[in-house]
């Protein structure tokens, strides 16, 4: 394969915000690829616990598909489902920190909130 002889522009985009919800730190980190978008949300610790990957339905289906690929992650599944529909794209989703009925609310509440401000980073 013969090497490039002119510059390449990168096609990744790196994107990170925090939110502090009680007394946690949540730390969101966005990776833009070509055609889908990988959204890690954990805490300071950068753990990994679980994947999932959802993908949208093809033109005029309005239902996405997801399928967990590692660890048990109800809402990782959920959350990449529904945003592959909302966004358009695949979308990886680790939701790497606790998730419980007080903090999971406003966890989602400040992702969607960024989708709607930033909708660029997405």
């Amino acid at each position: 394969m013969p090497v490039p002889t002119e510059d390449v522009p990168c096609s990744l985009g790196n994107y990170s915000f925090t939110t502090q919800i009680i007394d946690k730190n949540i730390l969101f980190q966005v990776l833009q690829l070509s055609g889908q978008v990988y959204i890690w949300i954990g805490e300071a610790d950068g753990r990994l616990d679980n994947l999932s990957v959802g993908i949208p339905g093809l033109s005029g289906n309005s239902s996405a598909a997801a399928t967990c690929i590692f660890g048990g992650g109800d809402q990782s599944r959920d959350l990449s489902e529904k945003l592959s529909h909302r966004l358009k794209k695949q979308v990886w989703v680790s939701f790497s920190t606790a998730d419980d009925m007080l903090t999971t609310p406003a966890i989602l509440s400040a992702l969607m909130q960024q989708i709607k401000d930033h909708p660029d980073k997405f």
